[in-house]
């Protein structure tokens, strides 16, 4: 059986320390040609065929557009994620014996796209706990902040604070009142350091889930950002679910307080789990019922929202 591939190289201990200081770590050229393209052809098929999910994500703006769990029908996204070196990557950084894919995330603003991603931590929308978490972020095209390229609070992984979860259309399920508001971070910039990178295809950004980042969206006219996102998770890694949180549309086998298991969490490293790996064979859709719950669940929280007089409008952020 095939196992995940080994990366071009060990990362370095210089970016290991940015990474576990700043919250945030550019690694230049860490994905070969080969990997790339298998990159860009699984975010292309995305683009062409958007699930339900993804069509409900993608609403609001013309030009931007957005899904979740590729992998689950798109073949080329699956074995990048089998075969590809990501998998090592995120061992070295994360520290973990074991590596489990958790979900992966398309994006896309077209050229002139007005579709600021409002600053959050990742983990705020999820129904997992723990420290060995990462995300990687893959550009498809060259990206700078003209072109919406990533912007990064440095250090804010290690703030006390866990803030509520701000999407980009502002949907009211997953905006917690226990936790804080998401400060302005664009009106006080003199309060913060930024950090950002122009990038390249091969190119990848590797990030703590818990640091504040966003970015404004495509002014550039001529250049697309399409850029394609993986989230791994290690030993220590519980599943947390709540109705504040993402819901999982896909069969698994993790129970509250335990270790993320199943299918829809495939174990990549030491090596993949044969159950697991037989049963993504096939493309697997998303289960109806979940799927209607979320739906309902949704509109139940903005009819919520807007007793309670909370006004969205006081809780979008400064991007211009």
């Amino acid at each position: 059986m095939s196992q995940a591939s080994q990366p071009l190289r060990t990362l370095t201990e210089e970016e290991l320390r940015q990474y576990h200081e700043d919250g945030v770590v550019m690694l230049k050229q860490a994905l070969a040609p080969n990997w790339m393209s298998m990159v860009e052809q699984g975010v292309e098929e995305a683009l062409s065929n958007s699930s339900l999910v993804g069509k409900f994500m993608s609403r609001k703006v013309e030009g931007y557009q957005m899904d979740i769990f590729l992998w689950k029908r798109i073949d080329v996204l699956r074995d990048l994620i089998y075969y590809g070196p990501c998998a090592h990557l995120a061992k070295q950084l994360m520290g973990s014996n074991e590596v489990r894919f958790f979900y992966d995330q398309m994006f896309l603003k077209e050229p002139g796209t007005d579709a600021p991603t409002p600053w959050h931590q990742d983990l705020s929308f999820w129904p997992i706990r723990g420290e060995q978490i990462c995300s990687f972020w893959i550009p498809c095209d060259p990206v700078n902040r003209e072109s919406s390229g990533l912007l990064y609070v440095k250090g804010s992984h290690k703030w006390p604070q866990r803030f509520k979860a701000v999407s980009p259309d502002y949907v009211a399920t997953l905006m917690d009142d226990k936790m804080e508001d998401i400060p302005d971070i664009n009106a006080n910039l003199d309060k913060y350091e930024l950090l950002d990178w122009d990038m390249e295809p091969g190119d990848v950004l590797v990030f703590h889930p818990l640091t504040l980042h966003g970015s404004y969206g495509n002014s550039s006219r001529v250049r697309r950002r399409r850029a394609l996102a993986l989230r791994w998770v290690g030993d220590d890694v519980v599943y947390a679910p709540s109705d504040k949180r993402m819901p999982i549309h896909y069969r698994h086998k993790s129970e509250v307080g335990g270790p993320l298991r199943g299918a829809a969490f495939p174990r990549i490293l030491p090596f993949a789990d044969p159950e697991e790996r037989a049963a993504r064979r096939k493309p697997e859709t998303p289960q109806v019922l979940k799927l209607l719950s979320s739906g309902i669940g949704n509109l139940q929280a903005a009819a919520r929202l807007k007793l309670s007089g909370t006004n969205i409008e006081q809780i979008k952020q400064t991007w211009k």
